[in-house]
Protein backbone atom coordinates (compact mmCIF):
# COMPACT_ATOMS: atom_id res chain seq x y z
CA UNK A 1 0.00 0.00 0.00
CA UNK A 2 2.93 2.19 0.60
CA UNK A 3 3.43 2.63 -3.26
CA UNK A 4 0.38 3.82 -4.27
CA UNK A 5 0.39 7.21 -6.19
CA UNK A 6 -0.17 10.67 -4.85
CA UNK A 7 -4.29 11.43 -5.43
CA UNK A 8 -5.65 7.52 -5.42
CA UNK A 9 -8.41 8.78 -2.96
CA UNK A 10 -9.63 11.38 -5.06
CA UNK A 11 -12.68 10.02 -6.33
CA UNK A 12 -13.93 6.46 -6.84
CA UNK A 13 -13.33 6.32 -10.22
CA UNK A 14 -9.26 6.67 -9.51
CA UNK A 15 -9.96 3.99 -6.45
CA UNK A 16 -11.59 1.83 -8.72
CA UNK A 17 -8.67 2.08 -11.28
CA UNK A 18 -5.86 1.34 -8.60
CA UNK A 19 -7.97 -1.74 -7.33
CA UNK A 20 -8.57 -3.43 -10.58
CA UNK A 21 -4.44 -2.59 -11.39
CA UNK A 22 -4.16 -4.38 -7.59
CA UNK A 23 -6.50 -7.35 -8.45
CA UNK A 24 -8.63 -6.69 -5.42
CA UNK A 25 -12.44 -5.06 -5.48
CA UNK A 26 -12.88 -1.56 -4.98
CA UNK A 27 -14.27 -2.09 -1.26
CA UNK A 28 -11.43 -4.26 -0.51
CA UNK A 29 -8.94 -1.37 -0.95
CA UNK A 30 -11.00 1.29 0.54
CA UNK A 31 -11.29 -1.30 3.86
CA UNK A 32 -7.55 -1.60 3.56
CA UNK A 33 -7.11 1.70 3.16
CA UNK A 34 -9.16 2.74 6.14
CA UNK A 35 -7.45 0.33 8.43
CA UNK A 36 -4.21 1.56 7.78
CA UNK A 37 -5.36 5.13 8.09
CA UNK A 38 -4.68 6.08 4.74
CA UNK A 39 -7.64 7.63 4.58
CA UNK A 40 -10.44 9.44 6.95
CA UNK A 41 -13.34 7.92 8.30
CA UNK A 42 -15.51 10.71 6.07
CA UNK A 43 -13.66 10.00 3.21
CA UNK A 44 -13.88 6.16 3.31
CA UNK A 45 -18.05 6.32 3.88
CA UNK A 46 -18.21 9.31 1.18
CA UNK A 47 -15.82 6.85 -1.41
CA UNK A 48 -17.59 3.89 -0.52
CA UNK A 49 -21.43 5.22 -1.28
CA UNK A 50 -19.99 6.43 -4.10
CA UNK A 51 -18.45 2.90 -5.33
CA UNK A 52 -21.83 1.31 -4.46
CA UNK A 53 -23.68 4.14 -6.39
CA UNK A 54 -21.27 2.91 -9.83
CA UNK A 55 -21.57 -0.52 -8.91
CA UNK A 56 -25.38 -0.82 -8.82
CA UNK A 57 -25.78 1.42 -12.51
CA UNK A 58 -23.27 -1.30 -13.51
CA UNK A 59 -25.69 -3.94 -12.72
CA UNK A 60 -28.60 -1.91 -14.30
CA UNK A 61 -26.70 -1.31 -17.45
CA UNK A 62 -25.78 -5.12 -17.40
CA UNK A 63 -29.47 -6.18 -16.47
CA UNK A 64 -30.21 -3.73 -19.77
CA UNK A 65 -27.76 -5.45 -21.74
CA UNK A 66 -29.38 -9.36 -21.22
CA UNK A 67 -32.68 -8.09 -21.78
CA UNK A 68 -31.67 -6.45 -25.04
CA UNK A 69 -30.07 -9.90 -25.86
CA UNK A 70 -32.97 -11.62 -25.50
CA UNK A 71 -35.65 -9.54 -27.45
CA UNK A 72 -32.53 -10.58 -30.33
CA UNK A 73 -34.08 -12.61 -32.64
CA UNK A 74 -32.09 -15.58 -34.15
CA UNK A 75 -29.85 -17.50 -32.91
CA UNK A 76 -26.03 -18.50 -32.17
CA UNK A 77 -23.82 -17.66 -34.90
CA UNK A 78 -22.39 -20.51 -37.07
CA UNK A 79 -19.10 -19.93 -35.73
CA UNK A 80 -20.68 -20.07 -31.99
CA UNK A 81 -22.02 -23.61 -33.22
CA UNK A 82 -19.19 -24.73 -34.71
CA UNK A 83 -16.83 -23.34 -31.72
CA UNK A 84 -19.13 -25.14 -29.14
CA UNK A 85 -19.02 -28.82 -31.49
CA UNK A 86 -15.47 -28.93 -31.46
CA UNK A 87 -14.65 -27.45 -28.05
CA UNK A 88 -12.28 -24.80 -27.57
CA UNK A 89 -9.53 -26.07 -26.47
CA UNK A 90 -9.64 -28.47 -29.64
CA UNK A 91 -10.34 -25.98 -31.54
CA UNK A 92 -7.19 -23.54 -29.93
CA UNK A 93 -5.06 -26.11 -30.36
CA UNK A 94 -5.84 -26.93 -34.17
CA UNK A 95 -5.37 -23.23 -34.58
CA UNK A 96 -2.05 -23.09 -32.94
CA UNK A 97 -1.06 -26.00 -34.84
CA UNK A 98 -1.97 -24.43 -37.90
CA UNK A 99 -0.78 -21.31 -37.58
CA UNK A 100 2.68 -22.37 -36.60
CA UNK A 101 2.99 -24.51 -39.61
CA UNK A 102 2.44 -27.63 -37.56
CA UNK A 103 -0.56 -29.30 -39.97
CA UNK A 104 -1.24 -28.06 -43.38
CA UNK A 105 -4.56 -25.61 -44.03
CA UNK A 106 -6.44 -28.70 -45.18
CA UNK A 107 -5.75 -31.24 -42.38
CA UNK A 108 -6.99 -28.14 -39.90
CA UNK A 109 -9.74 -27.62 -41.96
CA UNK A 110 -10.87 -31.15 -42.30
CA UNK A 111 -10.38 -31.41 -38.40
CA UNK A 112 -12.10 -28.17 -37.50
CA UNK A 113 -15.18 -28.35 -40.34
CA UNK A 114 -14.68 -25.03 -41.66
CA UNK A 115 -12.81 -23.87 -44.67
CA UNK A 116 -9.26 -22.15 -43.87
CA UNK A 117 -10.50 -18.70 -45.13
CA UNK A 118 -13.00 -18.67 -42.57
CA UNK A 119 -10.48 -19.35 -39.59
CA UNK A 120 -9.82 -15.70 -38.47
CA UNK A 121 -13.58 -15.47 -37.80
CA UNK A 122 -13.99 -18.60 -35.63
CA UNK A 123 -11.08 -17.31 -34.12
CA UNK A 124 -12.48 -14.02 -33.35
CA UNK A 125 -15.67 -15.83 -31.88
CA UNK A 126 -13.39 -17.47 -29.63
CA UNK A 127 -11.98 -14.64 -27.75
CA UNK A 128 -15.51 -12.80 -27.61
Amino acid sequence: MNTLPSGVFKNSKTVFKVAKKLGVSTLALLVRANNLNLISQPQYNMLKTQAEKEFSEFLKREAQKKERQKKKSGGPSYYTLRLNRNGRLFTQSVLDAFYSGRIEPSAASLLLKIKSNQFPKLENEMYQ
